[in-house]
């Protein structure tokens, strides 16, 4: 419901504030209001739950809320009082029993049969099998962490501490602008360890950047125990803007066997980050608010992690027609608490059967027949979960870097199902009144609210909140110094702005500090063709290309797409189909050097750019 301040990491492309790790942070760090101020604006919330099952214990930790109940349906809106957009609307209700239920959802249209199958495990479990594990606690102590986040954060942490098995080992590792651990290797759950554990949380402090990968690959990296799996443990409020960058760490480094849950801990943390982590991670995301109890989330943790309720799970399909496309590709392990739900799609509206199989706690099989019939009058919001389920699947194998037939076909499925993605919009119309007739539009920023209880002092500093965050690593007004928890555009009047126009060229130069040698003698990345571009700019950028090195062992073609709008490049896809060579590392850094390249302001349209690399 608000968009928190985000750290934008990278090299400016220009005085936007964009970058060539976030070359949208001019779209995703709006300006803010000041301290003590508030928009104008207020939200309205609707929710109509259709679980497929009687529900109960319908709450809100953030929000006051009226309630109705019709049948099996129960339908929610925000009271009057709470419409002030500063904080997420967290919505709790609970379909368990005492024994695992599940249920499936179907409907069908031209676009074919969708169906949704819940699995929701009983409120009881066995704790017989417990195995031995390692855990890493990796911290964000960045400074938008300041104040209520961290304090939420250092109290949650006190309980998982304390909560490990007696065979357990674990360490801690924080991070900011710098990464810092408790130990170079995990320690045995003991007392002595214990006690440093919590005074090493105690003394954690909240300033500077989130440079959030250096934590991630240290945690990744972190020696692990023979014959133990790693669990990660991620506490953060995730306000980055290279959210990519690390979802690709995870899902190139992190082992197999291994496990990665975030906590989202504060009043609108970046759930896209947190969800999609968890996810690809293979383990659980949890949101929990500055002012909630802690003793219940942590004890709920360790119930769902030391003992999944359902795994090794299967899915077939049992009709006439052709087996269906169900989401998630591989099915995670069912835990305690937390629901499982497989969304399909299939040809056609045949009935059919899914069967779903496992491995249940104390080694039991488990097996459940689901008998699917389409019909028309069916539960219409099955067929869009269907499709933002196969939009974030298909956004995952893009989190290297975008092809051209992954952005097509997230385009088609947001247009079929009309939901909103990165490439696609819900637009706002609006009467268009001038002063002038015929003269041109302005295009204005909105600011928003500030999260609740997310600090000023942590964000901006010292510097006065005028509605815009402070430039990073650049000279701030003499009245006050500049954090570095953000990097974002002041007005387009600030001295700082001109001065990050400045900063560009030296940027540009420490490029050619770092990544060039002897660009006259080896030439390692050769223009094969250019379309869209004229002799000179073509030779210009072939100059600019020739200066990258890259290390040994590469070779094929890589062909990219890209527009030109205002002597600035955008969106870089590589074309997987017609290039031979795909390697993530090769393809970010041409990406991110083409984002780089300054073209004449004339120049506008699509370029296709043919390489071909030799090492």
């Amino acid at each position: 419901m608000v968009v928190g301040p985000r750290y934008i990491p990278g090299r400016p492309i220009d005085g936007s504030g964009d970058t060539d790790q976030v070359s949208d942070a001019s779209r995703i760090t709006p300006p803010v209001v000041s301290e003590g101020t508030r928009t104008r604006h207020n939200i309205n919330v609707t929710v109509e739950i259709d679980a497929g099952l009687p529900i109960s214990q319908v709450r809100s930790p953030s929000h006051q809320l009226k309630i109705e109940y019709s049948r099996q349906i129960v339908r929610i809106q925000l009271a009057g009082e709470d419409t002030i957009p500063n904080k997420d609307l967290i919505l709790r209700y609970q379909v368990s029993g005492k024994e695992t239920q599940s249920t499936a959802l179907t409907q069908a249209d031209d676009r074919g049969g969708h169906f949704a199958i819940y699995l929701i495990p009983a409120l009881e479990y066995s704790t017989d099998e417990i195995v031995a594990k390692d855990v890493v606690f990796l911290v964000d102590t960045s400074g938008s962490q300041s104040g209520d986040p961290l304090q939420k954060c250092q109290e949650l942490m006190r309980r998982f501490i304390n909560g490990l098995n007696p065979n357990d080992t674990f360490t801690i590792i924080d991070f900011s602008d710098r990464v810092r651990q408790l130990s170079p290797k995990p320690l045995p759950n003991t007392a002595e360890n214990r006690a440093k554990a919590i005074a090493y949380i105690n003394n954690l402090q909240a300033d500077s950047s989130t440079e959030m990968l250096s934590g991630i690959r240290t945690a990744i990296n972190f020696p692990t125990p023979v014959g133990r799996l790693r669990s990660v443990v991620l506490l953060t409020d995730g306000y980055i803007g290279n959210e990519n960058e690390i979802l690709a760490e995870v899902q190139q480094h992190l082992q197999p066997g291994n496990r990665l849950y975030s906590f989202g801990v504060g009043s609108s943390v970046n759930r896209f980050l947190l969800n999609r982590i968890a996810e690809i991670g293979r383990g659980i995301s949890r949101i929990i608010r500055h002012d909630e109890p802690t003793e219940e989330v942590a004890e709920k943790f360790y119930r769902q992690i030391n003992n999944p309720v359902l795994t090794n799970i299967q899915i077939s399909w049992q009709g006439d027609t052709e087996s269906p496309v169900i989401y998630p590709k591989v099915a995670p392990d069912l835990f305690s608490e937390q629901p499982l739900v497989l969304f399909g799609r299939k040809q056609g509206r045949a009935s059919g059967n899914v069967q779903i199989s496992g491995i249940s706690a104390g080694g039991k099989h488990y097996e459940k027949k689901f008998h699917l019939i389409f019909e028309e009058t069916g539960n219409l919001a099955v067929a869009q979960l269907w499709g933002r389920a196969s939009i974030k699947y298909l956004m995952n194998q893009m989190v290297s870097f975008e092809t051209k037939a992954g952005v097509e076909a997230v385009t088609e499925t947001a247009l079929t199902y009309q939901l909103l993605s990165q490439y696609t919009a819900f637009v706002a119309v609006s009467d268009d009144v001038r002063v002038e007739p015929g003269s041109e539009y302005l295009s204005m920023q909105v600011p928003v609210e500030m999260p609740e209880a997310v600090s000023y002092q942590g964000v901006f500093g010292n510097a006065p909140a005028g509605g815009f965050a402070p430039q990073m690593k650049l000279p701030a007004p003499a009245s006050a110094k500049a954090p570095d928890f953000l990097r974002q555009k002041r007005s387009p009047q600030s001295p700082v702005a001109k001065e990050a126009k400045i900063s560009l060229s030296f940027d540009l130069e420490e490029i050619e500090q770092d990544e060039i040698s002897d660009a006259a003698i080896n030439h390692q990345l050769e223009v094969i063709s250019v379309t869209g571009l004229d002799e000179t700019e073509i030779a210009n950028l072939t100059q600019y290309l020739q200066q990258l090195n890259f290390p040994s062992g590469f070779d094929g073609e890589i062909v990219f797409e890209f527009t030109v709008n205002k002597g600035r490049v955008e969106r870089v896809v590589l074309d997987e189909e017609t290039s031979t060579l795909k390697d993530a590392v090769v393809v970010e850094k041409i990406k991110r050097s083409l984002l780089l390249w300054r073209v004449s302001p004339s120049t506008t349209g699509k370029v296709i750019l043919t390489l071909n690399l030799h090492v």
